[in-house]
């Protein structure tokens, strides 16, 4: 499988995922979530800073304790000089779920990778923030009380609130946390547009003439609120199809351990 090229939205991910309240730190059940991955042949999504894309790949049985095994991808590079820093993504069921390794070498046809300390799982599904898509609309109006009305654009947004850019700073009073908006109003893809009240959770430091907000939504109306989980999970569905994270390996009727036969089936030979 092709690998995919890497982008904003791997950041993005990496930045929501690897958090110490998204940790799972037991080996034990680090070990049972890896083999439950290995077991349903899902797509891993091998990301290596010196490379320019990612890298599909699926998880081998007969690893030693100490290590994992992925198949050797289609068109990894032969010049990509390891030990090496990787970054494996993958979805299980519906789950984000990732960790950061060492590639450490090449064997035969598969790389060795080395267990992971710990491993990530990213539950809360729909709190989970998504860049609008270039063509998205992103533009967002702040009303704020006793103050000048602002606008700025949509970093991202879950169905809990949302992360704005001010492209130049107010010249009156900042915002502060704690400030109680009464209205902010957006659009997302062919969506009218959403109007509703909202909290101020952090304010960045001015730099370059701009300013970060984020924003918790107050009192979300259903409709407002279907709405924006929708949108989340479309754009879930796109950046992880982007990413070539977690995509089924197998309708899952396939149960062939031989290390061999599932090279060839996911290759497609």
């Amino acid at each position: 499988m092709q690998g995919l090229p890497m982008h904003v939205d791997l950041q993005n991910t990496e930045q929501s995922l690897f958090q110490d309240r998204y940790r799972v730190a037991a080996q034990a059940k680090v070990r049972g979530i890896l083999e439950r991955v290995q077991q349903q042949h899902l797509f891993c999504s091998l990301h290596f800073a010196q490379a320019e894309h990612s890298f599909s790949s699926v998880l081998l049985p007969g690893a030693e304790p100490k290590e994992l095994l992925f198949d050797l991808p289609i068109d990894f590079p032969a010049a990509l000089a390891l030990p090496a820093d990787v970054t494996v993504l993958v979805r299980l069921d519906g789950v984000m779920t990732g960790f950061r390794s060492q590639c450490l070498q090449r064997r035969d046809d598969m790389l060795q990778v080395a267990f992971p300390q710990a491993l990530y799982q990213l539950q809360r599904r729909q709190l989970y923030r998504v860049p609008p898509a270039i063509s998205d609309p992103d533009e967002v109006r702040i009303q704020r009380r006793g103050a000048s009305a602002l606008v700025g654009r949509m970093q991202d947004i879950s169905i809990g609130g949302q992360r704005i850019l001010l492209r130049q700073v107010p010249a009156g009073p900042l915002p502060r946390v704690g400030d109680v908006l009464p209205a902010i109003s957006f659009a997302l893809r062919d969506s009218p547009l959403i109007t509703v009240s909202a909290s101020v959770c952090f304010v960045s430091a001015p730099q370059a003439d701009t300013l970060a907000l984020g924003v918790c939504f107050l009192d979300l109306p259903r409709p407002a609120a279907d709405l924006i989980a929708q949108y989340v999970q479309a754009r879930d569905r796109e950046i992880l199809q982007v990413l070539g994270i977690g995509l089924p390996g197998s309708s899952g009727v396939f149960r062939e351990k031989k290390t061999s036969l599932l090279r060839r089936w996911w290759r497609g030979a």
